[in-house]
């Protein structure tokens, strides 16, 4: 099993897992960390090759981040749990329902989508793994806050962004990044999800249409789209306090 860096907060009621997305870490979660009611036991770790957790040889696929997680939550002794999923992390929330529907309690998906890359989307995947083993992790943190976020991001914000994307690990923005190219499509199971789900897409998000949104949260039956009206891609940020009501809200 992988050693994965994990923080947590108490050691009793229902357990939320936060997953964070590409090229970030835990720390994106921040927020939720220290609003979400203490009555909610937190689960909050890096994954595989970001933040402080260790990269394994060899190729990496979106599947072994899920079950990197579910064997975290396993050595936890944590057998159902609920889970929020930010960008990247959505797509691991995906494959956690197809690999194991039943512990999954409820689900947020914040930013992200159920479609998979396009051929070119995929060649740019590779550009960017290839550029991170070559140059390291400055140019994610030069390039990517200002696409992240809505027109009037929040002070500190992109700072937060930069100051994270600049102490990824450059193998694993590599990895994370092939992993995401190499996704299935998680269309065709949606109409199969039958816990709770609550989609959170940023009005303002340059990264994933806001139709893409409103299909996949209509494609999920009984799913509640919210729109966080002043973000971009991370409402967990630009929006924390809506974020943090409706996780809540999803665990209760």
């Amino acid at each position: 099993m992988i050693p994965l860096k994990l923080t947590t907060r108490n050691d009793r009621g229902p357990a939320l897992l936060l997953v964070h997305g590409f090229p970030l870490d835990h720390r994106i979660w921040q927020p939720q960390i220290e609003k979400l009611p203490f009555s909610i036991r937190l689960f909050v770790p890096d994954l595989r090759g970001c933040g402080a957790s260790p990269l394994p040889p060899g190729p990496c696929g979106i599947d072994d981040y899920a079950r990197d997680l579910l064997g975290l939550m396993n050595e936890q002794r944590v057998d159902r749990f609920y889970v929020a999923g930010h960008s990247m992390g959505g797509y691991i929330v995906f494959s956690l329902l197809r690999q194991a529907a039943g512990r999954i309690l409820g689900a947020a998906l914040v930013s992200s989508r159920a479609l998979p890359d396009t051929e070119e989307g995929r060649r740019t995947r590779e550009a960017v793994a290839r550029r991170a083993e070559l140059e390291g992790p400055g140019f994610l943190a030069d390039s990517m806050p200002a696409k992240a976020v809505g027109d009037a991001p929040p002070a500190g914000v992109l700072d937060a962004l930069r100051t994270i994307m600049s102490q990824a690990q450059p193998a694993g923005a590599a990895a994370a990044a092939r992993a995401m190219a190499g996704r299935v499509d998680s269309t065709p199971g949606l109409a199969r999800i039958s816990c709770p789900v609550v989609v959170l897409a940023g009005r303002q998000d340059k990264i994933v249409p806001a139709a893409e949104s409103e299909a996949m949260a209509s494609g999920i039956p009984g799913a509640r789209l919210v729109w966080c009206e002043r973000s971009g891609h991370v409402p967990m940020l630009e929006e924390a306090d809506l974020v943090t009501r409706e996780l809540g809200a999803l665990v209760r």
